[in-house]
């Protein structure tokens, strides 16, 4: 009896863990290819994943889940209540400049200098 008990009890942990889990991730899909420091990306779906506790965000190729990128963030913008991806456009390139999660955002991701940038692209949700 006392097995059972303790594996209701865990069994439990682990479910709410994972729905804990669950509700820091959110899907998006980019239509280009794209550079994050020096990394090739395919256009496709992406995860991005929160840890607000650890602050820190994760993008992740949902056909490709070993290709994936951490980074630490910042809080930002409280009123933000959706997940985007900010881009810089230059000619045809886009260069992954920030992440937003809610009210966290990284930092500037995107090494070159601002005046090259033509415009920029934000993917959301």
């Amino acid at each position: 009896m006392r097995f059972i008990l303790r594996s209701l009890v865990l069994s439990s942990a682990a479910l709410c863990a994972t729905a804990a889990f669950a509700d820091g991730q959110a899907r998006l899909d980019v239509p280009f290819n794209f550079v994050v420091k020096g990394h090739a990306y395919q256009a496709g779906s992406y995860k991005v994943g929160i840890d607000s506790e650890r602050f820190f965000v994760t993008l992740s190729n949902v056909k490709v889940p070993t290709q994936s990128q951490l980074w630490l963030v910042t809080p930002a913008n409280a009123d933000h209540r959706k997940v985007s991806m900010t881009f810089d456009v230059v000619g045809t390139d886009h260069v992954l400049r920030t992440i937003q999660y809610g009210a966290f955002v990284t930092k500037n991701l995107d090494a070159s200098p601002k005046q090259n940038a033509e415009r920029t692209r934000i993917i959301g949700e």
